[in-house]
């Protein structure tokens, strides 16, 4: 008998068997997927309510592929209805197996721009990884106009098998949200008018360019000025402004202000370290009962709504700071004069 005969036979028949039972599990996967490649699960559940808002906060993603030598090979972009379960998306449809990583960016607009050191766009098999930077768009030093909400993941390593593999992607939110408000207190109103008597800005050490790790790149200051400013609705209010910032930063050697300034005369009439109005309003505890850092917070936290209490006082300015509140909590109650 020829023994070795009846082996590769055999182990054609069993090769044969493998592949039919393979492509056969690919078809039925294909009524959940399109394919029996990699798949990126995107979650956004890095904010104080603690649960995955992807849906409906994430509106599109786009990922940056680099290969096992941290070259770029290609991008990829959906909107979040045509994601799997309007949360995952294959990696590619003939990706070879092999190492990858892959850095994401979700509701990418051309309020921001993601490209190299120089600011050229990302070349296939040119640009490196390290020298990718996600970039708010500015002419100048000062913002004042409004921009969309933007989240970034580091960058993760994929070992691709085509084994329909699911890699979570977390997401952190890079830009915030203020909505703040100049009440005069004692009802004399004097300077109330038909435009704002009060502006402010927020001024901030870095300058909203990050690298694929999420990290600050470069460390200038800019200026926010809202993008709507107006007279509030009560008699008190005198004004009433909504201003966006980039993602704030918990260091030592980054100081952020917020500024008051009378619009009659344009000089500054008040300021306060805003990092510290902040720090006041954090929890202590996450929800499991552990220690919540602060870093952790202001990456959590991108909404902040600000009542700035006053009184006209006898200085040259002509404005004491009573209180300020933040997010329902008055931090600080005292007579402050600037």
């Amino acid at each position: 008998m020829n023994t070795g005969g009846l082996y590769r036979d055999l182990s054609k028949r069993m090769g044969i068997v493998l592949v039919c039972l393979f492509l056969g599990s690919c078809d039925v996967m294909k009524e959940d997927t399109d394919n029996c490649g990699v798949y990126l699960e995107f979650i956004y559940d890095y904010n104080m309510e603690y649960v995955d808002s992807f849906d409906p906060w994430v509106n599109t993603v786009d990922i940056f592929v680099f290969d096992a030598d941290d070259r770029f090979l290609f991008t990829k972009q959906a909107r979040r209805e045509e994601l799997v379960g309007r949360k995952r998306m294959l990696l590619a449809d003939d990706l070879s197996v092999g190492h990858y990583k892959v850095l994401t960016v979700g509701g990418l607009t051309n309020h921001f721009r993601v490209s190299d050191v120089q600011g050229n766009r990302l070349s296939p098999g040119k640009t490196m990884l390290g020298d990718v930077q996600v970039a708010l768009e500015r002419l100048s030093q000062t913002v004042s106009h409004e921009f969309f909400p933007l989240w970034t993941g580091k960058t993760i390593k994929v070992d691709y098998k085509a084994d329909r593999e699911v890699y979570p992607v977390s997401l952190v939110k890079n830009t915030n949200h203020f909505h703040v408000l100049l009440a005069e207190v004692g009802g004399s109103s004097t300077g109330r008018a038909d435009r704002p008597v009060f502006t402010f800005e927020i001024l901030t050490p870095e300058g909203a360019v990050y690298g694929h790790d999420n990290a600050p790149r470069v460390q200038v200051p800019v200026t926010y000025m809202p993008y709507s400013l107006e007279v509030g609705e009560g008699p008190e209010v005198l004004s009433e402004g909504h201003v966006n910032t980039a993602r704030l930063l918990y260091d030592d050697d980054y100081a952020y202000k917020l500024i008051v300034y009378d619009t009659r005369t344009g000089l500054r009439v008040w300021d306060y370290d805003l990092m510290k109005l902040l720090e006041s309003r954090k929890p202590i505890l996450r929800p499991d009962g552990s220690a919540l850092p602060m870093p952790e917070f202001l990456d959590r936290q991108s909404e902040w709504r600000m009542v700035i209490l006053y009184k006209e006082g006898e200085n040259p300015s002509g404005f004491v700071a009573l209180s300020i509140e933040v997010n329902g909590w008055i931090v600080w109650r005292n007579d402050i004069e600037v």
